[in-house]
């Protein structure tokens, strides 16, 4: 939910004006309504004392952050064509990847908006463990009826469809539960622990799949989408992608 959306229904629940509610936080009216209007990001303080004043009180967990529009922004800036989604945190990342990338190059830019967007952090991800070939997924993909690509290590390297997945790689799809169950007879287990997992089945929306393209019956995710989600995997893997990129 947006937090402008989320706001406007904490008020909407007290049964009080706005301006009653900017009164009891200690507020302006008119914060509250910029706010309310999505013109204005909000301190936390600010927010928990709106909060309050509605009789609501939140906590603030951390967790490895995986946002998808890091990746986009990315994609916009670095790959000809691509369109990212129309949202305003496509732009607040561009700006946020010019300041966190380590140098002016590509490949800073692209290693700042992997450590942003990895899929083995990304909220929905199924996670599993054990042994299955490229094709196996591949055909768990086609049989889902929706778009899908694989990403990852085999990506830098396209090997053979009846080769083992390499550790990790990544199945992008529009639906993580229908995928696993297409997976269910192959040899595979759920695991929470991203050390030992071979395979990750991640939701992606649809703008992902652009640039994506087939070799035998594997449909892989675009070139520099799969450099960015080797990146994020860091050690070897990541490695390999540097070099590759290096190549373009």
């Amino acid at each position: 939910m947006e937090r402008e959306h989320e706001v406007a229904d904490w008020i909407g629940a007290t049964g009080l004006s706005a301006a009653a509610v900017a009164r009891r936080a200690g507020v302006s009216a008119s914060t509250v309504h910029r706010i309310q209007t999505g013109r204005v990001d909000p301190s936390l303080g600010t927010l928990r004392e709106i909060a309050l004043a509605c009789g609501i009180d939140f906590d603030i967990v951390s967790r490895p952050v995986s946002d998808r529009f890091a990746a986009a922004a990315a994609r916009e800036l670095l790959e000809e064509g691509y369109r990212a989604p129309d949202d305003p945190e496509v732009r607040r990342w561009r700006e946020r990847l010019t300041r966190m990338a380590e140098g002016d190059s590509p490949l800073d830019l692209a290693a700042a908006a992997a450590s942003a967007s990895s899929p083995l952090d990304r909220p929905g991800a199924l996670l599993l463990s054990g042994t299955v070939s490229l094709g196996r997924l591949a055909s768990a993909g086609d049989a889902s009826g929706d778009s899908w690509a694989l990403s990852g290590p085999a990506g830098l390297t396209l090997p053979p469809q009846h080769d083992p997945a390499p550790v990790v790689t990544i199945l992008w799809c529009l639906d993580v539960q229908k995928v696993g169950r297409l997976l269910g007879d192959a040899n595979l287990r759920a695991t929470h622990r991203v050390d030992r997992a071979r395979i990750a089945i991640v939701r992606a929306e649809p703008e992902l799949f652009a640039g994506s393209f087939q070799r035998g019956i594997v449909r892989y995710a675009a070139p520099i989408q799969i450099i960015l989600d080797c990146l994020a995997q860091g050690g070897p893997v990541a490695d390999d992608a540097m070099r590759e990129a290096r190549t373009w």
